[in-house]
């Protein structure tokens, strides 16, 4: 270790670590997918709490690799942003479009409030992560049928960006911990999506990145969910 800070790995060990967590992680994404496999065949209570308790142990070891690599201070970031003016209107448009099919699947409804207007300092690549983790997060956690519905506007020196789902909802305990990468939650995918419990965690660094910030709100438990971004706007 470092020795002028106990707890900051080296640059080499943090590239081992890194490398480690990474092989851990795909290993036990893996196991996630033959879970995921197992769910589709015959159902009886005995098998169902047996692969629960398996699906809780996933996240426990994928969180419990999150803290080692917080500890020891080993990056994870984006790298450098290219930041460019991005037409936030037309970036909203495509992440709905590349997500359609999903949408399609579950015979979902996606209405759309959008300002055309609206313009930010970004990084387009990140930017579209982004705003596809919101949308993909509500088409998974809503049931068919259900009803998305995405809003764009300017406020003052913010551009505002929210989708509001009336999926599966959040109790307080979740609320709390929504944005805690591979978080065990008591909210479920509503036709048995992977609940890979990170990508959100992965927004919020996006979203801090770009000078903005991301909530969660819920009214609890099947009352559906509004994640807001909050970006500065270019005037």
């Amino acid at each position: 270790m470092d020795r002028t800070d106990p707890l900051k790995a080296t640059a080499a060990q943090a590239e081992r670590l890194h490398t480690h967590a990474h092989d851990l992680r795909n290993r036990l994404a893996a196991i996630q997918q033959v879970l995921a496999q197992l769910k589709e065949g015959p159902s009886d209570p005995g098998s169902n709490e047996l692969i629960e308790f398996a699906e809780q142990q996933y996240f426990k070891a994928m969180r419990a690799t999150e803290e080692l690599l917080d500890d020891f201070a080993v990056e994870r970031g984006m790298g450098k942003l290219r930041l460019e003016p991005i037409d936030l209107a037309s970036l909203v448009s495509a992440a709905i479009a590349s997500l359609q099919h999903r949408f399609d699947r579950k015979q979902q409804v996606v209405t759309t409030t959008i300002d055309q207007s609206v313009i930010v300092d970004g990084d387009a690549h990140w930017l579209g992560q982004l705003l596809n983790a919101l949308l993909s997060n509500a088409s998974k956690f809503t049931p068919r049928e259900g009803h998305v519905q995405v809003t764009l506007k300017r406020d003052g020196p913010s551009a505002i960006f929210s989708v509001q789902d009336t999926g599966v909802g959040l109790d307080l305990a979740d609320l709390g911990s929504v944005f805690v990468r591979y978080a065990w939650l008591n909210s479920r995918s509503t036709e048995g999506e992977p609940q890979g419990r990170s990508t959100l965690g992965r927004a919020v660094t996006w979203a801090q990145a770009h000078n903005g910030s991301l909530i969660a709100q819920s009214r609890g438990s099947g009352h559906g969910c509004t994640f807001t971004l909050r970006l500065p706007a270019i005037p």
